[in-house]
């Protein structure tokens, strides 16, 4: 107990002390003597306060209105030498619960139990008043009818919602009414003389019935009727609940009406007990699932989808615990092992007295929508990806060219075969890569590309090579090719895409292993033959057969193989553009594709190249490196912002006979053309530079010698270029370019030749 003693006396306080301690042992007691340490104490809390009644200028009656201010449950008692009656009334009146003289202070124990005893009291019934409150304030703001009657059924309070439901005024007198009056007879009879407890013992009785409004218009509720027995304190009587079902009922209708509609629908219309239990199944899942009714009908509905749905479910279940709805996405499998994507609404089902009972699962297969979604996708990425092959090439281009440049002159150098295998393989890294760049280009621009000259024994080998470098061990490669097959008129890049992208195929449809054969011949078609496949064309063929003995291609997977982006592989393992981009490359070399396949037996894919004219020697690669006359002592100036493209041309040039100045940037070479226009003989120079690109220095160098000869470079594709570059240069190269192709231009163009255009490497 803690006491705070209002006391200038100190030897009152001791004994005060003294005689409080002494029954209260633990009791804490703070004594203040004047006004300014009271209201410091005014921070703390007390149970008790005891005051003196006259204190100077500060009076005990001062004291006791600022504790009524600031602790007004706080018990008073005021402790005085000598206290008249009319002072004395004046404190009872002021609030204090006693007064007691101090020549009597043996009274002020019996006088603290007193004031304690009344304090708890007074707590007591305003815990009480304060429920009371809250309960009168609970009845009249809840939605359902509340009310009480006697036993003789007449009733005597209805809460407000009660009287709104019944169509009663607020101020009604409801003293005449009686439970009878709110049911029709039958309900009355049934409900209230026979279901109802009497009154004089606990029972209760819960059902559904019809509540009779004011205006004779009927509604149905859930009714509760509890009937409370007679005590001392209280008179026995009925309490009755009462919540209106007319808005669930109509709710049920509707769905009842809409799973009715939905049942012939093309949704799929799922209904389970809360225990996840399959209790409906429309024609829709019938159709979607491929699962029917009676397959589905007991069984949980994670076991039907595929237990790959289970989470989703889950999720769905868990947000059903806390609201009526929830909207998501179902993967499923269907019956076939199909994989399939719902859009699904879920909906927690109650009964009339609102208790949850089921859920519904509404679902629409957007398996198509998601598809179109993903691939749109993926057309943006590879649409990005054209937009940044462009720079790709140049930036690769412009890496690879020194290596085409320098490889020629080290050779010269060497004699140890170790040293010239080495170059070689040098040479044939930096093709491969130029070859990659032009892959990313034929790939983001589209199936086209130069055609040349082509001996498919060459990519036979090659292919052999890598298949038997990276494919597992365990398949098997058998490769044939008949002697003096005919060469065809094709892109060198996109024959090797062909062969690669069917083997790789051919691979993944034999993860167990198997045999894997890959063979060329040559094929002549008459009328009759070309007539029975499909797309085919009459004439000369060279035929390349990859064939598998893998798992096959099922029919309903047959039908799709040719479409972009369908793959059957796991996400991650593949684009889906494999086969489609091999038929593209195919149609665009005036070929077609015929395929043979079956479950368990394997695949064999058979292209068709038209058999190009061996008379005809256009678009062949050279296969030899002729000699290329030495310069004699011509000036040259080569501008670059690649420092090693620079450094090894100029080596390259001045081996060959050529004097060499180097610039490199645009504004750079003007500064060095300007002083020497006469003497140089050509200028080489990049397209793509800082501060003054090749172009413009093409115009201005022309003021400055209108008959400098000029020769354009570049890491970009050159399909685009050529025409924009013979406004200004005799000739192009399109990096990298081999040390041959760039002294046979220089030649050329010094020699007056028109080469507008020269090989890549």
């Amino acid at each position: 107990m803690k006491i705070l003693h209002i006391e200038d006396n100190l030897e009152d306080a001791e004994l005060v002390h003294a005689l409080v301690t002494e029954e209260w042992p633990e009791c804490a007691i703070r004594v203040v003597s004047n006004k300014a340490t009271f209201m410091d104490s005014m921070a703390g809390e007390y149970d008790i306060v005891l005051s003196d009644f006259s204190l100077g200028s500060f009076t005990g009656l001062d004291a006791l209105a600022i504790v009524r201010d600031r602790m007004p449950a706080t018990p008073f008692i005021f402790l005085s030498g000598t206290i008249g009656e009319d002072r004395a009334i004046e404190a009872l009146q002021a609030g204090a619960q006693d007064y007691v003289l101090k020549d009597r202070m043996k009274r002020l124990i019996s006088a603290i139990r007193r004031a304690q005893r009344e304090s708890e009291e007074r707590k007591k019934r305003r815990a009480a008043e304060l429920t009371t409150a809250r309960f009168g304030m609970l009845l009249e703001n809840t939605p359902d009818f509340i009310g009480m009657a006697s036993p003789d059924g007449r009733m005597f309070y209805i809460n407000r919602a009660g009287l709104q439901m019944a169509g009663m005024a607020h101020d009604q007198d409801i003293s005449r009414l009686t439970m009878a009056d709110l049911h029709p007879e039958d309900a009355y009879d049934t409900v209230v003389k026979e279901g109802i407890p009497m009154a004089n013992r606990d029972g209760s009785w819960i059902g559904q019935v019809t509540l009779r409004c004011r205006d004779t218009s009927e509604r149905p509720v859930s009714l509760i009727i509890i009937a409370h027995k007679a005590t001392e304190e209280t008179a026995g009587h009925f309490s009755l609940i009462m919540h209106d079902l007319t808005t669930h009922q109509e709710a049920e209708r509707r769905i009842r009406e809409q799973a009715d509609l939905l049942n012939r629908a093309r949704d799929a219309i799922i209904v389970t007990d809360m225990g996840g239990a399959v209790t409906f199944w429309n024609e829709g899942a019938e159709r979607i699932s491929g699962w029917e009714s009676e397959e589905s009908t007991g069984r949980p509905l994670a076991g039907v989808l595929g237990f790959g749905a289970a989470e989703e479910i889950a999720k769905a279940t868990t947000a059903l615990q806390s609201a009526d709805e929830w909207r998501g996405e179902f993967k499923i499998h269907s019956k076939r092992e199909k994989l399939l994507v719902l859009e699904v609404s879920a909906t927690l089902i109650r009964n009339n007295s609102g208790q949850p009972t089921s859920r519904l699962y509404i679902g629409t297969d957007v398996t198509a929508k998601k598809n179109l979604e993903e691939q749109f996708l993926r057309v943006q990425r590879l649409e990005s990806i054209g937009m940044l092959a462009s720079g790709i090439a140049h930036d690769l281009n412009n890496v690879l060219a020194p290596i085409f440049l320098a490889a020629p002159m080290l050779r010269e150098h060497l004699s140890n075969p170790t040293d010239l295998n080495i170059i070689a393989t040098l040479e044939k890294s930096a093709e491969r890569g130029a070859g990659l760049v032009r892959q990313i280009l034929s790939f983001a621009h589209g199936v086209t590309g130069e055609h040349q000259l082509l001996e498919m024994k060459h990519f036979m080998k090659d292919t052999a090579t890598v298949i038997v470098q990276t494919f597992p061990k365990n398949i098997r490669l058998e490769e044939a090719a008949t002697s003096n097959l005919w060469p065809v008129m094709g892109n060198a890049t996109q024959i090797h895409q062909i062969l690669l992208n069917l083997c790789v195929n051919a691979r993944d449809a034999m993860p167990g292993g198997g045999k894997l054969i890959l063979r060329a011949e040559n094929c002549v078609l008459d009328d009759v033959a070309a007539g029975s496949l499909a797309g085919a064309t009459s004439g000369a063929f060279l035929v390349i057969h990859v064939e598998d003995s893998g798992t096959g291609i099922p029919q309903d997977v047959l039908e799709h193989i040719w479409e972009p982006f369908f793959t059957t592989k796991a996400p991650g393992k593949g684009t889906g553009l494999g086969l489609s981009t091999v038929r593209g490359i195919v149609e665009n070399h005036k070929g077609f594709v015929e395929l043979k396949t079956k479950p368990g037996r394997g695949t064999t894919f058979r292209v068709y190249l038209p058999a190009a004219n061996v008379d005809s020697k256009d678009g062949a690669a050279e296969t030899s490196n002729p000699s290329v006359a030495r310069g004699k002592g011509e000036l040259i100036l080569i501008v670059d912002d690649e420092a090693r493209i620079r450094d090894t041309a100029a080596a390259i040039l001045s081996h060959n006979g050529y004097r060499v100045i180097m610039a490199a940037d645009g504004t750079e070479a003007v500064a060095l053309f300007a002083p020497r226009s006469d003497e140089i003989s050509i200028l080489i120079t990049d397209l793509s530079m800082p501060n003054l690109d090749g172009a413009s220095l093409a115009n201005v160098v022309r003021r400055l010698n209108p008959g400098v000869k000029i020769l354009a470079m570049s890491g970009l594709e050159s399909g685009g270029l050529n025409k924009e570059v013979e406004k200004f240069a005799g000739a192009f190269l399109a990096k990298p370019f081999r040390a041959n192709t760039l002294l046979g231009t220089v030649h050329k163009l010094l020699c007056g030749e028109a080469v507008p255009g020269a090989p890549r490497a």
